[in-house]
């Protein structure tokens, strides 16, 4: 399984990527740091899952889920973000997101997202 973590501060791509490969060993990871580098990779690697925050410089990670879904509705996707305004979440969930997990995310509920997800 792929996942294709996308945000701008390392330390949460990295205990992101951490808590996740503990529960899933054989996990694959990349990293992006904005919108426009993740979906670069997401046309290379196609990614089973994919968790992204909002706000980023550059393309932001609505912009970049928009991109997603013109090209692809079945590949899964997280949104980890702390804008949580109404508005911002009804225009998240509008482009047909599989979660949306509000920061600071907690191992838990990343582990929980992900688990159903695989289901």
């Amino acid at each position: 399984m792929k996942f294709l973590i996308v945000d701008d501060s390392n330390f949460v791509k990295q205990y992101l990527k951490n808590y996740i490969s503990e529960a899933y060993p054989s996990a694959d990871f990349e990293l992006a740091s904005s919108g426009e580098e993740a979906f670069i990779i997401y046309v290379d690697k196609k990614p089973d899952i994919i968790i992204t925050d909002l706000l980023m410089p550059g393309t932001g990670g609505i912009e970049f889920v928009k991109k997603v879904r013109e090209n692809d509705g079945d590949t899964k996707i997280v949104v980890l973000t702390a804008d949580i305004q109404k508005t911002v979440r009804e225009e998240v969930e509008s482009l047909k997101i599989n979660a949306f997990i509000n920061k600071p995310a907690t191992k838990n509920g990343i582990l929980s997202a992900v688990s159903k997800l695989l289901c």
